[in-house]
């Protein structure tokens, strides 16, 4: 899938499907994951994380589902504008830029589960944000020590 450029204006409804990448759904971070409310939330800021953990779940849920835009919009605290500049577009256009979805045209390809932060990011988090990347990261523990399922956050 090709990823556009920033300022997308964001279309009345999206068709939201899995973006398929075994490698990170196998070693990554589900939605409501502690590892992501510690480290990528920081890196997304809330209302993307909170986006991108609602589409996520749609995504893994349902093969391809289209979804009301505006009624994401305002269900996220955003309202209901639609434009390039409106704080939706702002929110999925960060969540491609970050890779936790790719865009082409009205169809919205989204990670099911988003890998450690990359080592390049880690000066932007916090401390203690740091400190939960070193306790969770894949790379840092075994698949043993995961935060189980049944912690995490359902649709």
């Amino acid at each position: 899938m090709i990823t556009q450029p920033d300022h997308l204006a964001t279309p009345p409804r999206l068709a939201v499907t899995a973006w398929p990448d075994p490698v990170v759904e196998t070693r990554g971070h589900r939605p409501g994951s502690p590892y992501i409310h510690a480290t990528w939330l920081g890196i997304l800021g809330p209302t993307t994380t909170l986006c991108w953990e609602r589409l996520s779940r749609i995504a893994a849920a349902r093969p391809t589902t289209p979804v009301d835009t505006t009624d994401l919009a305002i269900s996220l605290g955003l309202g209901p504008s639609l434009g390039r500049n409106a704080p939706i577009s702002r929110t999925l256009n960060r969540m491609v830029a970050f890779g936790a979805a790719q865009r082409l045209g009205d169809t919205l390809a989204v990670r099911r589960a988003l890998p450690d932060v990359p080592e390049r990011m880690l000066p932007r988090l916090s401390g203690t944000a740091r400190l939960a990347h070193q306790k969770w990261a894949r790379s840092a523990y075994s698949p043993a020590d995961e935060p189980t399922a049944s912690a995490e956050v359902g649709l």
